[in-house]
């Protein structure tokens, strides 16, 4: 049977069982901490030595880790997790969130946005199981005894039981319990962050959410659909319709017609949606050759940007936006690696796989065939896992207590498309225009997936959500910087306003736009 506690209740046993009213205790007390369907499996005092931060953090360099308390466990039957808590407190806490379909301890809000570095209490979880190594498929999600547990803990559970019982530990360490609680996630991790807010709206003051992986139909359809396209025999990976070369053929063309568009040829569009290349032109008059794309990979962009749509011709999904053609990301989730030892591997043709995997195993059919469904089929399927969509426009109960949502989206990413974060975002105004004051989106141009690409990204997210918070004043205009060894930096609007190059400069220095 699983328990659930409160929060106030295991705050309350928490303190009692430190005994902590006053001063931080120390570090290695806490591992006899007792606290209701929670077993602490360590409490160890770290030194601070130096670690360098996760690839694709997105934010400033970081400093030296800091001196703190690590505190791991388990959380009913097996949802592990870990709070870090430096000694020099700020008195809040940040929960990060999980990657990809999670597994692994891990914490967003600490590998991506330093949160202890910054002062930040914070914990990180696996959801509630184990990935298997060597990127197999999620089996576990489809084990006949603890598959529905573990597919419940994953959706939303887990975060939500870690946090009050992060909160629980952390109060017990302090001898008070944080002043200010945030979350902090990318991706699936986004997903997360949405899900609580709407799910468990008293847990968090405010969430900083990043390229969300909100819908399932959004997610998933585009991969299925245009992985079809592109790789129409699932018994051999290497034939290809869409290959590496014609993706550099395409960025290319992309860039001619459009990077010049905002003023400024960088090979970054500021604005993706006033591009409107058309790949036909690229298609090859005869046979197929390295400069031209054949029919059926034009095809597939065209599916890739324009959508998913039904047998109608209407949309169901809002597409991808163009600009990001060159980067990795297109490889890793469209075209593949140029040799591709098969199915089963992630790392040739992560995007699709993964897509697949989650279909087959997520519904306990491990033999599904992503090349036979129509999408009114594929539609169908992901009805039964609804239960992971966090795009339900109702924020009454989190906004009601002053929460705020900040979010962010990278224009180039490849993973997740912007346009869906967009249409959330208006969803959620469309249903209470009021939320505007609670709700910011900012869209960064050249950005790919939860970082990378070739534009300035570089943002203190989390400085930017607690100042937020702290003053009342929603940001309408940020500063982004570029990775090293790039210098400079630009200006990032809030939705729907867009930064408008000014005509003069070099497109590395704020003042050089206006939001518009």
């Amino acid at each position: 049977m699983r328990i659930i506690v409160s929060a106030s209740a295991l705050v309350a046993a928490a303190m009692l069982g430190a005994g902590a009213a006053q001063a931080q205790i120390a570090c290695s007390s806490l591992k006899g901490l007792q606290l209701p369907d929670v077993k602490i499996s360590d409490a160890v005092a770290s030194t601070g030595a130096a670690e360098p931060a996760a690839e694709g953090a997105r934010g400033p360099a970081r400093p030296p880790s800091v001196p703190m308390c690590t505190v791991t466990g388990v959380i009913g039957r097996e949802i592990k997790f870990s709070v870090q808590m430096p000694d020099a407190w700020n008195g809040k806490f940040a929960m990060g969130g999980q990657g990809n379909i999670a597994g692994t301890v891990s914490n967003m809000a600490e590998q991506q946005y330093g949160a202890t570095r910054l002062g930040y209490a914070t914990a990180g979880t696996d959801t509630g199981h184990v990935m298997e190594p060597g990127g197999k498929p999620p089996t576990w999600a489809m084990d006949p005894f603890l598959g529905p547990e573990r597919q419940v803990n994953f959706s939303h559970l887990a975060i939500h039981r870690v946090t009050v019982t992060a909160k629980a530990i952390t109060a017990a360490r302090y001898g008070r319990q944080p002043e200010k609680s945030y979350f902090a996630g990318c991706s699936n991790g986004g997903r997360q962050g949405l899900l609580e807010v709407q799910r468990y709206p008293d847990d968090f003051d405010a969430a900083l959410v990043s390229a969300p992986a909100y819908n399932l139909d959004q997610l998933l359809l585009p991969r299925v659909d245009t992985g079809r396209r592109i790789f129409p025999d699932p018994k051999d990976w290497n034939k290809r319709n869409l290959d590496n070369k014609d993706r550099m053929v395409l960025s290319k063309a992309v860039l001619e017609a459009c990077d010049a568009q905002d003023g400024l040829k960088d090979g970054i569009l500021s604005d993706p949606e006033s591009c409107k290349f058309d790949p036909g032109p690229l298609q090859c008059k005869g046979k197929k050759t390295d400069a031209c794309l054949s029919k059926a990979g034009v095809d597939a962009v065209r599916s890739w940007w324009g959508g998913v749509k039904d047998a109608k011709g209407v949309n169901l999904t809002p597409g991808f936006p163009r600009g990001g053609e060159g980067d990795n990301l297109w490889q890793q989730n469209l075209t593949g690696a140029d040799e591709n030892p098969g199915k089963g591997s992630y790392a040739p043709n992560s995007g699709i796989l993964r897509a697949i995997d989650y279909l087959a195993y997520f519904m306990s059919r491990p033999d599904w065939d992503y090349t036979k469904p129509t999408i009114a089929q594929l539609q169908a399927d992901l009805k039964t896992l609804q239960a992971n969509n966090s795009d339900n426009p109702d924020l009454s109960a989190f906004r009601k207590h002053g929460g705020k949502l900040l979010m962010n989206h990278g224009w180039t990413d490849a993973t997740i498309s912007a346009k869906g974060t967009i249409a959330y975002t208006e969803s959620v105004m469309k249903h209470d225009p009021s939320a505007s004051q609670d709700v910011r989106l900012f869209l960064v141009p050249g950005m790919g997936h939860c970082g990378g690409g070739n534009g300035p990204q570089r943002v203190e997210w989390l400085t930017v959500l607690d100042k937020w918070v702290a003053t009342g004043k929603a940001p309408d205009e940020l500063e982004t910087g570029f990775a090293p060894p790039a210098a400079g930096a630009r200006k990032l609007c809030a939705y729907p306003k867009k930064a408008v190059f000014k005509g003069a400069g070099d497109g590395k220095s704020p003042d050089q736009f206006e939001c518009k």
